[in-house]
């Protein structure tokens, strides 16, 4: 979540004024940060909003906003908004999520499985781990599993529960997912939902738990996906997310974060591991239940001796990136290097090669915008899986 200081383009200092009031507001009640990467995110959006409903200034909007208390929660998820979004994306998250699915539900305690996707924007997300769980065939052996999607923005809720999606968004399927899962409709592609398991998505705040229309399932999610929701937010972010995620989560459930994005938790119960470059949490990785003897799971890709072997080198493009914000971090935008980082981490992830030396990055990433328990997480794993 991203919300910020003024823009360059705010002439006036009343307008400067409003839009630094704006963003504190936002930060008390949407954990959304100041941070020089969005300066121009929030001036837009209310532009977008002015341009929308015909206002002659944004002045006017400014008016608005003063007398309708509603129209800011319109705002603030435009402002927010930052997706590049594809089904699949990246491709190795959702593999190795689907391979640590397989195994656990041999050892799982009942056939239940419930998912949980925290800003799935336009449900990109949702749509993948939908395909994703209906292929692992667990339906078909008598298992209940439902996914659960709670996004900020009301307009991209709307959006995904119509759900027509253009050609860039199916540029990561596979010819048989597209020919399966979508079909032509209005100039776009259609998701076949009645093929897909029971989804509810719903508008809401991920930090406050309570007020979901879902609170029932809290504290049973075996799995969730919250990309993002840390990138650039406040100090206290990181740690709030990690202590609300301990909460909702089942006693052996596991959390993918996006790639470079680490939760600082100082409980001990959320254990980071790595798969083919893959990281994610595993909660209470100690006690299990006890596993089908006959069962063998399946085998990660690189086999356990993998584990021990040297790292590849990383490719000419991921050195270029890490050059890059190697580079940013030394100049005066540090939080540019964030989505270089980003990329450098998918791009080995999809080799099956875990990114320390980016991670290493993170965390002084973190550290530039003042987030140091964030910073230290980020260390932690580049130390642990650095070989």
């Amino acid at each position: 979540m991203n919300m910020t200081t003024p823009s360059k383009d705010c002439d006036s200092g009343g307008e400067a004024a409003f839009f630094e009031s704006l963003a504190q507001k936002a930060q008390a009640f949407y954990g959304a940060a100041y941070t020089p990467r969005g300066r121009g995110r929030l001036f837009e959006a209310a532009a977008a909003r002015r341009a929308k409903l015909s206002l002659s200034s944004i002045s006017d909007y400014q008016s608005l906003l003063r007398r309708d208390p509603a129209e800011w929660a319109k705002l603030w998820p435009l402002a927010l908004a930052d997706e590049d979004g594809a089904f699949f994306k990246p491709q190795a998250q959702f593999e190795v999520a689907a391979e640590v699915l397989a195994e656990w539900s041999v050892m799982a305690p009942e056939r239940t499985l419930r998912v949980l996707s925290l800003g799935f924007g336009r449900a990109h997300e949702t749509v993948s781990l939908a395909v994703m769980l209906e292929e692992s065939g667990l339906r078909g052996k008598n298992w209940q599993v439902e996914i659960f999607g709670l996004e900020l923005n009301e307009e991209a809720v709307g959006f995904a529960r119509n759900g027509i999606y253009d050609e860039a968004d199916l540029d990561w399927l596979t010819e048989a997912r597209r020919k399966k899962w979508f079909t032509p409709r209005a100039g776009g592609w259609s998701f076949k939902r009645e093929l897909a398991p029971p989804t509810l998505l719903a508008a809401g705040n991920a930090y406050d738990p309570a007020s979901w229309p879902f609170a029932a399932a809290a504290g049973g999610f075996d799995l969730i996906f919250c990309r993002g929701l840390t990138l650039e937010a406040p100090p206290d972010a990181p740690e709030k997310l990690a202590r609300l995620l301990r909460e909702v989560m089942a006693p052996h459930g596991f959390i993918f974060t996006a790639p470079g994005e680490f939760l600082p938790d100082s409980s001990g119960e959320l254990a980071l591991e790595e798969r083919a470059g893959v990281v994610y949490y595993r909660r209470d990785p100690g006690p299990r239940v006890k596993a089908n003897v006959h069962h063998t799971p399946k085998k990660r890709r690189g086999g356990a001796a993998a584990a021990l072997a040297p790292l590849p080198p990383l490719s000419p493009r991921e050195r270029s990136l890490l050059a890059a914000a190697n580079q940013a971090l030394a100049g005066p935008n540090p939080e540019e290097a964030g989505n270089l980082l980003r990329e450098a981490v998918i791009s080995a992830a999809e080799r099956g090669r875990p990114a320390p030396e980016a991670w290493a990055l993170c965390a002084r990433a973190e550290e530039a915008l003042g987030r140091p328990a964030s910073a230290r997480a980020a260390r932690e794993a580049a130390e642990a899986f650095a070989r």
